[in-house]
């Protein structure tokens, strides 16, 4: 299950027109930009079909329609981005005004990306904020910073008169995530640029900014600020940055520092990255490294774990599950032969020939169909056996953040369930507990724009045995970060996890 996460966090740009010049010459430019952008928008009619096609197949096969979101609601969001399609626009602008819509799912593997041959016009010009910024519970601070009026700690409380609570519902529209989560989204407009994205894609913005502050020492300001110096970076108040694992030792037979021992005690930390093929391996070698050092407690880290091969993540599960264990409790879809729907040639054919290799649905009459894999994928269902060697059995302490997703949920559902001994330290989970849709993510082409959506084809069951619809998995002790634990690199998580073993 691989999650598109970071892939699709990368910010798309909006078109914005270039000002007329006062001589002949720049007027023939413009002309010509003006022209050549023309060109390369939609037409309505054009956009009103893809628009059309995709909610076919969404009606027809996404295992997420009808499970968060009434269809009455969803239908009425369509019909909203529908009718509000009444100029041409440019493929950017075309993505922006279909995401609300699509958030509607509530899914996050179901996301918009550009056509494979896409080019951003010449003259396409997005504006950066001079600021960084972090987002909890629609608030937003500064952290980092280009401009001496603002500090870190600096609480944004308008925009251009906007209140900064409403820029942040917006954004929470920018991409879709899972169920009624939030922390996901607070997360990418913190960390991936999404609060700048809120300026230019929702609102149009151009600098200069007009910014309503509530400064550390309560005092309210206003000040206006213009856009980034292109190669002057963001800096904030002088300050130590932290090395939260000074006086750990490196397992230097793990590649990229993943496993570390703490000095003088019996703790180790390690990170569980997204599930890859090599990650096998990884874990052979680390948990006899555990074993042999007797390590009593273990910090396991699947923060931004945005998912990956569940065949690798029951691999790690069997070295901290209590017993015998299952990863997932079921795998069902709305369909039993993708190749009879409607909208076939809309989907990738290599993909759909992997997932008629791979996995089976049954033909029983059904709203829901089981599906069952063959062995060219290999074994989905349990019960596991836990590992025979080097299995842990000691104090296991967790971070989660609002970037575990997908199959990193998956692993996480499945060892609160299966290990009496675990805690959970950080934020609410981006993914769902009670699963997700994915496995299979094809890629739907939308006939006229080309433009590509992540759709996936089947609904994860989890194995949780108690979830809260529509949630994260929650921690048991939930950490929140100041703007300068973000500038410094102070992580309480692990402070919490370090503390909770003293």
């Amino acid at each position: 299950m691989k999650a598109p996460l970071l892939r699709l966090l990368i910010s798309v740009m909006m078109v914005i027109a270039l000002g007329c010049g006062s001589n002949t010459s720049h007027k023939t430019n413009h002309s010509t930009a003006a022209d050549t952008a023309a060109k390369n928008m939609l037409p309505v009619n054009s956009m009103q079909e893809d628009l059309a096609v995709l909610w076919g197949a969404i009606q027809e096969l996404h295992p997420g329609y009808g499970f968060y979101t009434p269809t009455a609601q969803l239908q009425q969001a369509y019909q909203n981005v529908y009718k509000g399609l009444k100029k041409p626009l440019s493929e950017s602008q075309f993505i922006d005004a279909v995401y609300p819509f699509l958030c509607q799912l509530r899914c996050g593997h179901t996301q918009l990306k550009h056509s494979v041959n896409f080019k951003p016009a010449a003259n396409e010009k997005v504006p950066h904020l001079p600021f960084h910024v972090l987002v909890q519970q629609r608030k937003v601070w500064v952290t980092t910073h280009q401009v001496p009026e603002l500090h870190t700690g600096d609480e944004l409380m308008e925009m251009n008169g906007i209140p900064v609570a409403q820029m942040v519902d917006h954004g929470y529209n920018l991409y879709c995530g899972d169920g009624y989560n939030e922390t996901f989204k607070e997360l990418f407009l913190s960390e991936y640029d999404g609060f700048e994205d809120v300026c230019n894609k929702y609102y149009h913005w151009q600098p200069p900014y007009e910014l309503k502050l509530r400064t550390s020492k309560g005092e309210l300001k206003m000040i206006k600020v213009d856009e980034a110096q292109n190669g002057k970076k963001l800096l904030a108040e002088p300050q130590q940055t932290i090395d939260n694992l000074a006086g750990w030792v490196v397992a230097t037979e793990i590649e990229n520092s993943r496993l570390r021992f703490q000095k003088n005690a019996l703790t180790a930390w390690f990170q569980a990255t997204p599930f890859a093929y090599t990650d096998t391996a990884v874990y052979q070698k680390a948990f006899a490294l555990i074993k042999q050092k007797g390590i009593r407690n273990l910090v396991l880290d699947v923060r931004h774990n945005t998912g990956g091969d569940i065949r690798v993540a029951t691999r790690l599960l069997s070295y901290l599950a209590d017993g015998d264990f299952n990863i997932v409790g079921d795998v069902k879809s709305r369909f039993t032969d993708p190749a009879a729907s409607q909208f076939a040639r809309y989907f990738d054919a290599e993909i759909t020939k992997g997932f008629k290799t791979g996995f089976k649905a049954d033909n029983k009459p059904a709203t829901w169909h089981h599906i069952t894999v063959t062995s060219e994928f290999g074994q989905l269902y349990g019960p596991f056996k836990p590992a025979g060697a080097n299995h842990f059995d000691g104090k296991l302490l967790v971070l989660i953040d609002g970037a575990t997703f997908s199959s990193g949920v998956l692993f996480t559902a499945a060892l609160k369930a299966q290990n009496k001994n675990v805690k959970f330290i950080g934020r609410e989970t981006a993914g769902a507990q009670e699963g997700c849709n994915g496995m299979t993510v094809q890629h739907l082409t939308l006939p006229n724009s080309k433009v590509v959506v992540d759709f996936p084809w089947m609904r994860v069951v989890s194995t949780a045995k108690q979830a809260s619809r529509g949630r994260g998995i929650m921690p048991d002790y939930t950490i929140d970060y100041t703007p300068k634990d973000v500038v410094s690199n102070n992580d309480l998580d692990l402070k919490k996890a370090l503390s909770l073993i003293k």
